[in-house]
């Protein structure tokens, strides 16, 4: 079974709680959002995007960098830290953007850093996706997070679902 459409929940505490079930297996939707070369093929926040680097070392204490680069050549970079990995079920890791994201190295951070777990979980026709991402300095910063990793999940769906 395949849900087409992806449930948003916005707690009042600037959490952003998004699930879908994916008919794909746990660990295949663990590559996909993982694997670099994965990564520049499905992260899509917005229309026209692409990434042209990626950087991912998975483990706990590893770091990890997407460089996004929207059609206008605007960089967006985001950072962090894996805390839990645990393939293919877990994932946990801090995230924060890069204040100027045009490089090819880990840059200097905003300081508005957020938390993010991910868990994979094993149903009868597929994966279930949840996806809680908290620590939101405002409602205004989750419900924008909201709609890009809304974009981004169902470019993840399309991706691991096809055959």
């Amino acid at each position: 079974m395949t849900t087409t459409n992806n449930e948003v929940q916005k707690p009042e505490d600037a959490t952003l709680v998004l699930k879908r079930v994916l008919n794909a297996t746990p660990q295949r939707v663990f590559e996909a959002w993982t694997a670099p070369e994965h990564i520049q093929q499905w992260m899509r926040p917005e229309p026209g995007m692409v990434v042209p680097l990626v950087k991912m070392d998975l483990r706990v204490g590893g770091k990890f960098r997407i460089q996004m680069k929207n059609p206008d050549g605007e960089f967006f970079t985001a950072q962090g830290e894996f805390r839990e990995v645990k393939a293919p079920e877990r994932l946990v890791y801090t995230w924060d953007w890069e204040k100027d994201g045009s490089g090819t190295e880990f840059g200097e951070v905003e300081g508005n850093t957020t938390l993010i777990t991910v868990e994979f979980l094993k149903r009868s026709k597929g994966t279930e996706f949840v996806m809680t991402h908290t620590r939101f300095a405002t409602v205004e910063s989750r419900d924008n997070h909201g709609r890009g990793w809304s974009r981004a999940v169902d470019s993840l769906a399309a991706f691991v679902e096809k055959k």
